[in-house]
Order: C-alpha cells, then sequence, then structure tokens
C-alpha cells in the first residue's frame, strides 16, 4: 500500500520518542538555560542552594579561564624575560593580589553581611544606605591612598627592595610599581562589585564579568609577549584591562540593582560606622589572609634571591589548586548562611555545613592526591625544569593544602555568621607562624622549610580555633557536629 509508513511496525515508543540528540538540544536551548538562571525556587532553602550551584558551576569556569592565563603566562613570558626579570613578575603580581585584597573590609566580607542581612529582611532602603555609605567612603580612602603613594613613591629604594641587578633597568622597574599602584588606588571604589552579587546571591555574574575580564586580559597578555613587551606592559596588560571592564560592568551592577545606587544624600553615618566597625575585623583577617598566602615571594626573594620564587610559585599554584576549588565550591555559602540566619533559618545553616564539608573533603581530597602525584611531570612540561620541586616540598604544600580543605566550609560559616573574632585570632596567629617560620627556615632548609612552615602554623592555629567555634555554634542550634570536625 503506497500511504503505508514502511517502517510502522518498528514504531516503538523509542524510537517515537525524540532522538537523544534532539533531547540535549532541548535541554541546552537558551530557553532552558535562561530557566536555570533566572526561574527561582519557592522553596527558600532549595533557592539557596540552586543560587550556591550555579554561582560554583560559574566560578569553576572562571578559575579554569584563571589557571589558563596563568599556565599561557609561563611560557610566553620566561623565556624572554629571563629568571630574574620573571621573579620581579611574579613578586609585583603578588603584590597586586595583596591590594586588591587590601579594602579595609569595606567592600568584602561586611558588605556582603550587611546586605545579605538587609535582603532577609527586604530593607531596600537600608540596603542602599549600606552601598552608598561604603562607596563614599572606599572613594575617600582612594584619594588618600593616592596622595600617599604620590608623596613617598621617590622615597623608596625600588631596587633595593626588588633585589634586581643590572638585567632589569631602574625605569623598567619604577614605571611597572608606577602602574602597579595606580590601579592599586583606582581598584578601592571598583571592589564592591562582587561583594554586592554575592550579597545577592548572583555571584555566577560576577563570574561571567570575570570571564569576560579574564578573556581580554589573555588577549592583551598574549600581544604583550608576541611583542615582548617588558614589565610596565604585562601590568597593563593584565590590571589595565581588567580594571577597564570593571568600569562597565559597575554602569550595569547599577541598572541591574538601582534600588543600590550610591546617591550621596543615602549616606548614613550609622551605616559607616558599623561597616568600618566589622569591616576592621574582616580588614585584619584580610592582612593575616596576606600574610599566610602572599607573603611568601617577598620572604624568598629576600631570603633566597627572586629566580627561587619562580620554583615556589608554580609549585604553589598547581598543588593547592584542589584547595582552590574547594574554596569557589563553598564561597557562595557564605551570603546564604548570612540571609538565612536574617530569617532565623537555623535548620538549613546545620545542614548546609554538614554538606558543604562532606563535598569539600569528597572532591578535595581524591584531587589533591591526583595533583601531587602529576605536580613534578606537569611542571616540567609546562614551566621547564628550572621550574620543577623537590619531592618534599610537593610533600609540605600538600599537607598544607589537606588542612584548607578539611577547615573550608568551617571558615565560610563563621564569615556568613559574622562570627569574625575567632575567625581573626586563627588567621593572625597562623600568618605570623606563617611568616616568622619562613624566616627562620629558609636559610636552612630552603623552599621546604617555607612550606613546612606554612603546614604547621595552619594545623596548630586553625584546628583548635576554628573547630572549637564551630562545635560551639552547633551545640547551641541543638545539632550534632559532623564526622570529621
Amino acid at each position: 500500500m503506497l500511504g503505508r509508513n514502511p517502517l510502522g511496525d518498528l514504531n516503538t515508543p523509542e524510537l517515537a520518542s525524540p532522538s537523544r540528540f534532539a533531547l540535549l538540544k532541548r535541554y541546552l536551548s537558551v530557553q532552558k538555560l535562561k530557566a536555570v538562571f533566572t526561574q527561582s525556587h519557592a522553596n527558600r532553602g532549595l533557592e539557596r542552594y540552586r543560587r550556591a550551584g550555579i554561582t560554583a558551576s560559574s566560578s569553576f569556569i572562571a578559575r579554569a579561564l584563571n589557571i589558563l592565563i596563568s599556565f599561557l603566562s609561563v611560557p610566553l613570558t620566561v623565556h624572554y624575560l629571563g629568571a630574574e626579570r620573571y621573579g620581579v613578575w611574579l613578586t609585583i603580581s603578588s603584590l597586586i593580589t595583596w591590594m586588591s585584597m587590601t579594602d579595609f573590609g569595606l567592600a568584602g566580607n561586611a558588605l556582603v553581611n550587611v546586605l545579605a542581612e538587609t535582603s532577609g529582611r527586604e530593607d531596600r532602603q537600608g540596603a542602599q544606605q549600606y552601598s552608598a555609605s561604603a562607596f563614599w567612603a572606599l572613594s575617600g580612602i582612594s584619594v588618600v591612598a593616592g596622595v600617599i603613594c604620590l608623596t613617598t613613591f621617590r622615597l623608596i629604594p625600588w631596587r633595593a627592595v626588588f633585589r634586581t641587578s643590572a638585567a632589569t633597568s631602574t625605569h623598567e622597574l619604577q614605571l611597572a610599581i608606577a602602574l602597579t599602584l595606580f590601579f592599586f588606588v583606582l581598584n578601592f571604589p571598583l571592589s564592591m562589585q562582587n561583594s554586592i552579587y554575592s550579597a545577592y546571591q548572583d555571584g555566577f555574574l560576577a563570574n561571567i564579568w570575570g570571564i569576560g575580564s579574564n578573556s581580554a586580559s589573555l588577549v592583551a597578555l598574549v600581544f604583550v609577549s608576541r611583542t615582548h613587551g617588558g614589565l610596565p606592559q604585562l601590568v597593563l596588560a593584565l590590571s589595565g584591562t581588567r580594571a577597564f571592564i570593571a568600569v562597565i560592568n559597575y554602569v550595569y551592577m547599577f541598572r541591574r540593582y538601582d534600588w543600590l545606587l550610591p546617591v550621596p544624600s543615602a549616606v548614613r553615618w550609622q551605616c559607616v560606622q558599623r561597616l568600618f566597625s566589622l569591616g576592621g575585623k574582616y580588614l585584619v583577617t584580610q592582612l593575616a589572609s596576606l600574610g599566610i598566602y602572599q607573603s611568601q615571594p617577598m620572604i624568598i626573594t629576600q631570603m633566597l634571591g627572586p629566580a627561587k620564587v619562580v620554583i615556589f610559585v608554580v609549585a604553589y599554584k598547581i598543588i593547592a589548586l584542589p584547595m582552590d576549588l574547594c574554596f569557589m565550591a563553598t564561597q557562595p555559602f557564605i551570603s546564604a548562611f548570612g540571609e538565612a540566619r536574617a530569617r532565623n533559618d537555623w535548620k538549613w545553616i546545620r545542614g548546609a555545613y554538614k554538606n558543604a564539608t562532606r563535598a569539600s573533603l569528597a572532591f578535595g581530597i581524591p584531587t589533591l592526591l591526583l595533583v601531587a602525584l602529576t605536580a613534578k611531570p606537569v611542571i616540567r612540561i609546562w614551566a621547564g625544569a628550572i621550574a620543577v620541586p623537590s619531592d618534599s616540598l610537593i610533600c609540605w604544600l600538600s599537607i598544607y593544602s589537606l588542612i584548607g580543605i578539611c577547615l573550608m566550609a568551617a571558615g565560610q560559616m563563621m564569615i556568613g555568621l559574622e562570627r569574625v573574632n575567632p575567625l581573626a585570632i586563627s588567621l593572625v596567629l597562623c600568618a605570623l607562624g606563617v611568616i616568622a617560620s619562613a624566616i627562620a627556615l629558609s636559610p636552612r632548609w630552603g623552599l621546604t622549610g617555607i612550606a613546612f612552615g606554612m603546614a604547621i602554623s595552619k594545623v596548630v592555629t586553625f584546628w583548635p580555633i576554628q573547630i572549637r567555634e564551630v562545635r560551639r555554634l552547633l551545640r547551641a542550634t541543638g545539632d550534632e557536629v559532623p564526622a570529621g570536625a
């Protein structure tokens, strides 16, 4: 029969249903992806998990791009810069990281805490007052910092600070540092962006902008390396491009959250006081964190010479990767903890802490073992034989990262619930231990001594102080402490 379907007898439900490719295409369509980002869940607790999951997923993509930039920057720059100039570049990069974190606590977790609290109370007027107070306070700090930099720049012997030889010209070094300081000053009022996105549990938007910023930085880095640009051009490629994207991001952000527009009339002295009070505590934690995570390049430069910085920094970037990934996965819970506290949803807080701890351990430990076992061949391929670390350096850096993975969720919960005092105490003591042990042990044990001091300092400060506070919190809310804590 001409009208009969020759495959009619084979028209089973499996063949009649859409193909797997069609289903995949449907689920990856623009409409479906848009729904994931825009459709909220009626259950508040599940909505927090949804937003945290989206933010963590986008964080991994942003981090992957950061890793790509780090990986590419080594072969792109180390060969034509040479060991000393590349060591200076790594030290300047470390300074840029220091400076990006130094916001006097106003644009970091303090702003996240107060905005998450106003969000939980649905108080938009209060949110604008905190936003305006933070913006204008940071702008004032930017002006003061700029004046200080201008008046003291010529007084600092930069060649002695970086211990450079004739291979690095004075003009090149000073220009690179001047540009670094300029972007440091500019960053103060621009540093609110991630905090505002995080406070409203829209951290994925910050990550999307970060991906765009890092992509532009990568293009600029490739261009500078192809033209064999010096240290100033490298600073412009990374910091300059990111600052330009940050300005565009500001325009978008205040259009999205129009109630946060920082008009001067919304500034309130009580908001400034609370931000400075809470931010001052977070400033202590920031400075301590700089000592823990970013002091090594400067210490190595002074104690062992800039050429040794390459070995340590490259090894640290590899070994600390699992810890960084756990941090990115759990960081979105900070604002969720704060918003849940404003609603007295302590049951969700206890469950979220347990889940975050278990997920960090389940993902972090196997990943860390894999990274530690493959670190030397990966580094040899990536950065060359001059950057390959010793087995003992890899071992102690791995122990240091393992401690960080185990305690990651505890730190995030303490920040979200504004338990800043015990957090600050543990960080300050750890920073003092890291710096003192590096100075004491590096002349005899070299880079291994520095890594050993980092691991021991973290375990004897973080573990007893932070875990004691977590136990106290969970007992106060009537629940048991999760296994391993």
